[in-house]
């Protein structure tokens, strides 16, 4: 199954498979949100049961409809506010018929299973992907927040074979001082995030979020974003150093086409 980035989907001949996880390391601010709306986004024929532990379910439809449609956020915004209704939700709502938005909070792996049942019972179809927007959020009963994390990665792994479900996590890394998300990030950086459980790691960053470099400059960056392939499940990184991404502010759709900047 395809994500529908080529640094990924080449290098796996073809995506993830049925039961695979991958973990997504990424730092506060750098917009691991807008990550999982374009894989949903880039796979709309697949059906996709996304769960988003933190934000309602209305403002991430919001993200995908303006990633869907090209339209820009503010734009959509204003009408939900103004009219109560905006074109581009409706479109992307019709189109993307396969998506489902779980947004209850503190939801556990067998809540999660439950509602998978629901997705398939309710439309005949299995779900083939699963998003979860954070590892951090998923309700867990362990002693220590470490023990939470490592058996809560273990945990997902199976999730995903058991429901033969090819699997994406968000881990949100914390900001350290010297990096404030405008670094590569190495599997050291998830640790106990689940890196040694995962099929994939990957990370993402994005160099404007230096501190040491002036407005004007962070400016002209601002639409670099790094998408790095850090671990496969025969060992190794791939792309460790991040292969250079367009991030639209706009619309948030990240693509592969190259920039230039001073």
């Amino acid at each position: 199954m395809p994500i529908g980035y080529s640094f990924f989907d080449d290098r796996t001949h073809g995506g993830m498979a049925p039961g695979q996880a991958m973990i997504m390391l990424a730092r506060t601010g750098v917009g691991k949100t807008w990550f999982l709306v374009n894989v949903a986004v880039n796979t709309p024929t697949v059906p996709t049961v996304m769960f988003s532990l933190e934000m309602h379910a209305r403002y991430v439809l919001e993200r995908v409809a303006s990633c869907y449609t090209n339209t820009d956020t503010r734009k959509i915004e204003t009408s939900m506010m103004d009219h109560g209704r905006s074109a581009a939700v409706e479109l992307a709502a019709d189109e993307l018929s396969l998506l489902y938005i779980e947004d209850e909070p503190d939801l556990g792996l067998d809540d999660m299973s439950q509602v998978l049942e629901e997705y398939e019972q309710r439309t005949a179809v299995r779900p083939r992907l699963v998003l979860i927007d954070y590892l951090e959020l998923i309700r867990t009963y362990g002693s220590t927040q470490m023990d939470n994390v490592q058996g809560m990665a273990r945990a997902l792994k199976n999730f995903a074979r058991e429901h033969d479900v090819a699997l994406i996590v968000l881990h949100q890394v914390k900001r350290g001082e010297a990096n404030a998300g405008h670094k590569p990030l190495d599997l050291t950086d998830g640790k106990f995030g689940g890196e040694e459980s995962a099929d994939y790691v990957l990370g993402m960053y994005k160099p404007s979020l230096n501190p040491n470099i002036t407005q004007v400059t962070r400016d002209e960056m601002d639409n670099d974003i790094r998408l790095q392939f850090l671990k496969t499940r025969t060992g190794g990184g791939i792309q460790p150093d991040g292969v250079q991404h367009r991030w639209c502010p706009d619309t948030g759709r990240i693509t592969s086409r190259l920039l230039n900047y001073p």
